[in-house]
């Protein structure tokens, strides 16, 4: 058979962090969480989502840097997502808590469930190996924030949260490494406010997603 010329879509991309040693996963962790303690007020709060795998991994960290795991918030996906496990895979976890040296705040009505059923994205819809409902994040401004308020997403993916933010009145700031997932997050934007986005250095809007890919074809 003859080699494919065509390059892979955004969705099918993997993930910086899929394969790298425990020891260099233990680096990433360190300074990721740093970067979080280095810019989060006192007593805000963090949600950062990962499988149960993780809940060896993160804690260590979070401890370090002055971040207090207060609780899990699991994501009741409404769907099974096919796995190689024994069980199909229906939750993921959010590692919740916030940063030490204030009192924390919680604008949620007393006794919010840590079980939060929200359906996934469809696979048919997905434009990202791990894309989350806006839902999710919206709930979390909601908890965790006031309107006018800023949020920070250090791994930006498909632009969940900042479709959340659009949604809820916050101002959200986003980084992605990745260029496609850059695009996947402009263009998603776009389609659901109905605004175009601006790159700041030229005034200009950026190509859009369909276009670029044709021309990386």
């Amino acid at each position: 058979s003859k080699p494919t010329q065509k390059k892979l879509r955004a969705k099918d991309r993997p993930l910086a962090n899929d394969f790298v040693s425990d020891d260099e996963f233990d680096r990433l962790l360190d300074a990721w969480f740093g970067n979080i303690a280095r810019v989060l007020l006192p007593g805000r709060g963090f949600y950062i989502w990962g499988g149960y795998a993780n809940l060896g991994n993160y804690p260590p960290f979070l401890k370090k840097h002055g971040l207090y795991f207060s609780q899990g918030i699991v994501w009741d996906k409404q769907h099974p997502v096919l796995t190689r496990k024994d069980f199909l895979g229906c939750f993921e976890l959010a590692f919740y808590g916030w940063k030490e040296g204030a009192a924390h705040r919680f604008y949620g009505p007393n006794n919010v469930p840590d079980l939060w059923p929200i359906k996934k994205i469809p696979p048919q819809q997905m434009e990202h190996l791990t894309a989350k409902p806006a839902e999710l994040a919206v709930r979390a401004m909601q908890y965790s924030t006031v309107a006018g308020e800023h949020v920070l997403d250090l791994f930006g993916g498909s632009g969940s949260t900042l479709i959340g933010a659009q949604r809820t009145g916050r101002k959200a700031f986003l980084m992605e490494l990745d260029p496609l997932y850059c695009d996947v997050i402009v263009d998603r934007f776009q389609r659901f406010s109905g605004q175009a986005a601006v790159l700041e250095r030229t005034g200009t809007s950026p190509i859009p997603m369909k276009a670029r890919e044709e021309q990386m074809r």
